[in-house]
């Protein structure tokens, strides 16, 4: 059975790496490009092209070779073409060798085709979600055309991000005819983001042109037409923005069938495509997107539908930030002039860190943070230390550091696995990624002990870490998390309990593993809650009319209710946190299409004042105790209209890794249908 792509191959005579950068090779039908490729430097041509687009061809094919990026063969002169018989494409199992060693690609013709090209450009800078460079990572410039059946990106060169993640990536870019897509029959498709500008403008020319019966023009005229109306950047045009001051506020960023259809409808007045400005959307910078790989994981991948940076200048700057796989180098702050200091959980600094909790931001529900989950961890030795593998001594505390709790007497090394990802820098091609493990291992008499960044590349072997990768000549290491010392579940630092206070501290000993002293070495002290909300329930709702009287109802698990005009519910809701590390908590009445009504009281949090909760509420916030227990109480609300409600809890805990911090979730749920028209 044939294939269902037909590969078209050969190589060009004699052109320079250079020049092979800017041609193309096209498979055309007339004025119609049917597939395409670029060439590579040493001339070669692989044209991949689908059989069915073959079998519904004529006999007039032909392979064209050109400049890049050419949508309308007319616009270039002395285009080189050799003529393709179909009856041979449709003998060929899988391909076709193409003699393009017959074309003349003399300097005399590539200095036609160069007037239409430059040099094009680029720059940025790739960080991680934390804000972070990403060095040595490989970004892909891509430039992005529209036809009919949607947007398509093509490469166009690929570099790497040096050591602080910036890069700046050159290509050459060919500028060609109209940039409307479906050309030469432009008024058959557009992108719907178009479409609001197009029609200002088509509603302007029936409005000032049209009446005195505009003169018919080819549609090829360049001329600007006698509108009196602005001329918007290419720019703005190409993104759907060169009117949107004139947009009506009610006008939905989104396609629409109804509108599609009435552009098509104005347009099929040839009056009108005889007057309509087309050309106001060609400008002569690329669309771009762009692409991140970081070793096997790609950490940026941008979508041309919705992501493509539209006629974006030569010279311009942009920021890619990777996604959640991301290897970012963060700086690791200044070392100490001696000893060893704790630097960060997460992003969040020592110096934000108080009785073991996170400081977050004064004043508002999002402060005085336990931690939980997942924790990283950092520190730094002095310069010139002798340290080269160390302890991580973490003392309990007898309860909570910020509630009258008693300091550890004694410690115990953890043994929480520790790695770190070496990047290999080398002089030519990608950097390798390696994921290294740091520790525990045993040596020395010693247990628990984790290599420093500087010593890991000669630890000892066979004692629970792996040989190092070998590095070649002109080989450099960077070491992705800089300064990490600790990276495992925040229980792991308390002996696998769920909550509870901790101090870490360092042990240290040199190459030999004789003990080096790294005072001073003031404990990091953190309070840990890896528990959930101790209750989060809507025990009751019970509805009432005007008179405070009792509703009828139906009652059940989805109850009905006539309350009548000024009538209302009570939510009986419990919210507690064991602990004291309540964030908010509030129900959220939600009905119709989109609409929230609003409950007395609103939005339940720790920043509140304890005299807005009812009286005999035990568990009301305490900002010196760094506690909010919640407790139980009635919320009331008053529907306006008759509909289904769907009754949201949303709850939070107040506790952070140092990256996330505290949000609402829905705890639970319950609808009434509730009618209060007379």
């Amino acid at each position: 059975m044939s294939s269902k792509m037909i590969t078209l191959t050969g190589t060009l005579p004699k052109v320079s790496p250079e020049d092979a950068a800017r041609l193309g090779v096209y498979l055309v039908r007339g004025s119609e490009i049917l597939g395409q490729a670029s060439v590579q430097p040493d001339g070669h041509v692989h044209l991949n092209v689908a059989r069915h687009v073959i079998a519904q061809a004529d006999a007039h094919l032909e392979v064209v070779v050109g400049p890049a990026g050419m949508k309308n063969l007319s616009d270039v002169p002395s285009l080189q073409r050799l003529a393709i018989h179909p009856e041979k494409l449709e003998e060929s199992e899988t391909g076709l060798r193409i003699p393009l060693a017959e074309l003349d690609l003399s300097e005399k013709i590539l200095a036609i085709w160069w007037r239409w090209c430059r040099n094009y450009c680029v720059s940025g800078t790739v960080i991680g979600p934390n804000g972070c460079p990403v060095p040595y990572a490989q970004v892909t410039v891509y430039s992005v055309t529209y036809s009919g059946g949607g947007c398509v990106r093509t490469p166009r060169t690929t570099v790497t991000t040096d050591a602080n993640g910036k890069f700046t990536a050159c290509f050459w870019w060919c500028t060609f005819g109209p940039c409307w897509p479906c050309w030469p029959f432009w008024w058959l498709c557009w992108p719907w983001w178009w479409e609001w500008d197009i029609l200002h403008i088509l509603e302007h020319i029936e409005q000032q042109v049209l009446p005195v019966q505009a003169v018919q023009r080819s549609p090829l005229a360049q001329a600007q037409p006698s509108l009196a109306l602005r001329q918007p950047e290419a720019r703005l045009l190409m993104r759907g923005e060169g009117f949107a001051a004139t947009r009506k506020p009610q006008v939905q960023l989104a396609p629409d069938a109804s509108r599609t259809a009435l552009i098509q409808r104005k347009l099929a007045d040839p009056r009108i495509r005889a007057i309509f400005p087309w050309w106001w959307w060609c400008c002569d910078d690329p669309n771009i997107v762009f692409s991140v790989k970081q070793g096997a994981n790609t950490i940026v991948d941008e979508d041309p539908a919705t992501n493509t940076r539209w006629c974006f200048e030569d010279g311009s700057t942009v920021t890619l930030v990777g996604n959640a796989q991301t290897i970012e180098v963060c700086d690791p702050g200044n070392k100490p002039p001696h000893g060893f200091v704790w630097t960060r959980v997460g992003n969040i600094t020592v110096d934000h860190i108080h009785g073991g909790y996170a400081d977050g931001t004064a004043g508002t529900d999002t402060s005085d943070m336990a931690f939980a989950g997942q924790l990283d961890i950092y520190g730094e030795f002095a310069a010139g230390s002798p340290v080269a593998y160390y302890q991580v001594d973490a003392g309990k505390w007898t309860g909570d550091p910020s509630r009258g709790g008693t300091a550890p007497a004694t410690s115990t090394p953890i043994s929480a696995e520790l790695w770190n990802t070496a990047v290999i820098v080398h002089p030519v091609g990608p950097a390798t990624f390696v994921s290294i493990k740091m520790g525990p291992f045993s040596q020395g008499g010693l247990t628990n002990l984790y290599a420093t960044q500087e010593a890991r590349p000669t630890a000892p072997t066979g004692t629970g870490l792996d040989p190092f990768p070998a590095m070649g000549p002109g080989d450099f290491l960077v070491w992705a998390y800089n300064g990490l010392k600790v990276s495992t579940n925040a229980s792991a630092l308390i002996g696998g309990g769920t909550v509870g206070g901790v101090d870490l501290m360092i042990a240290g000993c040199d190459s030999s593993f004789a003990a080096v002293s790294v005072s001073p070495d003031d404990p990091l002290t953190l309070e840990i809650d890896n528990l959930g909300l101790t209750q989060a329930t809507i025990n009751s709702l019970t509805a009432y009319r005007a008179d405070n009287s009792l509703a009828p109802g139906t009652g059940g698990a989805c109850p009905a209710y006539d309350l009548g005009p000024g009538g209302y519910v009570v939510l009986n809701v419990t919210v507690t946190d064991a602990n004291g590390h309540l964030f908010e908590y509030e129900i959220s009445p939600d009905f119709g299409s989109g609409s929230s009504g609003t409950t007395t009281p609103g939005l339940r949090g720790y920043s509140q004042a304890p005299g807005t909760f009812p009286g005999p509420y035990a568990g009301k916030p305490s900002t010196a105790l760094k506690s909010f227990a919640g407790g139980t109480e009635d919320i009331r609300f008053y529907p306006a209209v008759d509909c289904c409600y769907d009754f949201r809890l949303y709850v939070g805990k107040r506790v952070t890794n140092g990256y996330w911090f505290p949000g609402l979730g829905t705890a639970t749920f319950q609808t009434a249908t509730l009618k209060v028209s007379s």
